[in-house]
């Protein structure tokens, strides 16, 4: 591994979680002005859980190719288009409010964000060692946290006072800004002899990966945590306005309360699993137990909030969730970057995520057919709760396997 200068390490960290940041901010915009195309423009909740998830079919569809093509350019070039490609389908959402064009612009959103987590796993398993990779992918995925943090009340302000358009054309401009950080910053890791694949790993694939057990309970496991998580991303504003008579600026700002706690938890959960690695604990124990352990809380601070009657109980239980969902975040995407060799990371957490937005993507959209059948958001939150026990719970407890070791050529796998 290269070594690399701790003000560059943490200009790395801060242009890692500031992408993550601008992501969710151009996701959340669209779960704020959503209650606004239901009230004023005609739509259903089915229709607009339907374009949200349009972005997340996009997104998922785009990862089978976007970890393979990270592994070839490099996060150098992948990165960067990524940030701008998403950044500009975001700008253009202004344009109009039908549902066609929407759905398009959304679309492409998904495209370009499908490149940003597999060159961000790669920029840190080639930047931090094992022992601090944690606390670095707690701070990556922190990010989305603070973009959802910033972004409601954000784009809550910018929908009242100037209206749609400025929404999505001021909350693109960020990306671009963005991109020239990066070239400022980033430096590309010194190809060596030791650094490049020999022996096995250079007889393991994409498509071999697909013969581990491990890569199938990262795909499952992530199913269930993006599901729930998904849940809150896009449609909490929804829940806060529909359901709990909020106005829209109060949304804004009621409505980034989980997610400020969420960043806490996010970083704690990382630094955790690092002392806990650091004090000889085996990566398989920490990374499982933090995982399984943080699903565990959701489920129960979930199902309890779906079923509170008072509002302000309500809005701390489903914090609590949120809370219990972040706290498990490191663990569970740090499983990849601890199995798999340097050369294909990048393919192996887009595998991860594929899966994950298989299950995730369908959030939105199964969620706003839930209200529109049920005409509450009980049943929603019941099933999130469900599918984040059996799908994340089940799956890091109990399929995933050995993590303390990189995986082997297909011929002498053992797991």
């Amino acid at each position: 591994m290269t070594a690399f200068s701790p003000l560059y390490r943490w200009n790395i960290l801060a242009l890692l979680a500031c992408s993550q940041a601008i992501a969710y901010i151009d996701r959340v915009n669209f779960s704020v002005v959503g209650p606004d195309l239901i009230r004023n423009h005609g739509y259903t909740p089915a229709a607009v859980g339907l374009l949200l998830s349009v972005f997340n079919w996009a997104f998922t569809a785009s990862l089978l190719l976007a970890g393979p093509i990270t592994d070839w350019v490099r996060p150098r070039i992948a990165f960067p288009a990524g940030v701008g490609a998403w950044s500009l389908a975001t700008a253009m959402c202004s344009l109009s409010v039908q549902f066609t064009p929407l759905a398009i612009c959304r679309a492409f959103v998904g495209v370009g964000e499908a490149s940003m987590i597999p060159s961000g796993s790669r920029v840190i398993r080639e930047t931090f060692d094992k022992k601090t990779r944690a606390f670095a992918v707690a701070t990556f995925f922190a990010g989305n946290k603070v973009g959802l943090t910033l972004g409601i009340p954000l784009a809550s302000v910018l929908l009242v006072h100037w209206g749609w358009s400025a929404v999505f054309y001021l909350t693109g401009a960020l990306g671009f800004l963005w991109i020239l950080w990066w070239l400022a910053i980033y430096r590309a890791p010194v190809e060596t002899p030791e650094a490049a694949p020999t022996g096995t790993e250079q007889k393991i694939r994409w498509a071999t990966l697909l013969q581990y057990r491990t890569t199938w309970g990262i795909m499952l496991g992530q199913a269930g945590y993006l599901y729930i998580y998904y849940v809150f991303a896009t449609w909490l504003p929804g829940y806060l306005v529909l359901q709990r008579n909020l106005t829209v600026m109060q949304t804004g700002f009621v409505g980034m309360l989980p997610f400020l706690v969420g960043v806490i938890c996010v970083i704690l959960g990382g630094w955790i699993g690092d002392r806990m690695i650091a004090a000889s604990w085996r990566v398989t124990v920490v990374r499982k137990s933090l995982a399984v352990g943080g699903l565990l809380g959701a489920t129960f601070f979930t199902i309890s909030g779906a079923y509170a009657d008072d509002t302000t109980l309500a809005v701390i239980l489903l914090t609590l969730s949120v809370a219990s969902v972040s706290f498990s975040t490191a663990a569970v995407n740090s499983m990849p970057l601890d199995v798999a060799p340097p050369h294909i990371v990048s393919s192996l957490v887009s595998l991860q995520n594929f899966g994950g937005n298989v299950g995730g993507s369908f959030a939105p959209v199964v969620t706003g057919l839930l209200i529109s059948t049920s005409g509450d958001f009980t049943l929603p939150l019941v099933v999130a709760a469900c599918i984040a026990l059996v799908f994340g719970c089940g799956s890091f407890g109990f399929i995933v396997g050995d993590l303390d070791h990189e995986l082997r050529a297909p011929r002498e796998a053992t797991a």
